[in-house]
């Protein structure tokens, strides 16, 4: 006697591709906004704050970003005193990093010219020994935005 196939049933998962794709489009969402809420929101305006997010479990950190002609060490620091009354933060409260950007002209200057008047600014307030900048972290930067007399400062203050 003959056998019988018994004809097998093959599994079909065309169908749920589309699922697939839902689901990677989903996880890779997720992680884009993840990443995202962390990022420093420092913005690009000469005056102003920004929430910088939470550091180092759960500290809060403020921005602030402030625009000077010229060094005066006093302005400076009443500008940051100020800043701490205003948003309430603790009296013990220090200048985590600084950012000093130096404006230039594109036309008859490169941003070297910048980055040198953001030295020389940073150099004063080393020199003028402003408490809040004590254990500060600085960076320099230029700016065609800013002019060449500008100096602006992003400072983010952290309580100790």
């Amino acid at each position: 006697m003959r056998k019988v196939r018994s004809r097998r049933v093959e599994e079909d998962a065309t169908h749920q591709g589309g699922w697939l794709f839902a689901d990677s489009f989903l996880a890779l969402m997720v992680i884009f906004l993840a990443t995202i809420s962390f990022v420093p929101s420092l913005g690009g305006g000469l005056t102003g704050t920004g929430n910088i997010g939470n550091i180092a479990g759960g500290n809060y950190v403020k921005g602030l970003n402030i625009a000077y002609e010229k060094f005066d060490p006093i302005r400076i620091q009443n500008d940051i005193d100020g800043f701490i009354a205003g948003e309430k933060l603790p009296k013990s409260s220090k200048v985590l990093f600084a950012k000093i950007v130096g404006g230039y002209n594109p036309k008859s200057e490169g941003e070297n010219e910048g980055k040198f008047r953001a030295l020389l600014f940073s150099a004063e307030i080393t020199k003028a020994q402003i408490g809040y900048f004590q254990n500060a972290k600085i960076d320099l930067g230029a700016s065609p935005l800013l002019k060449p007399s500008q100096i602006v400062l992003r400072l983010t203050l952290s309580p100790q």
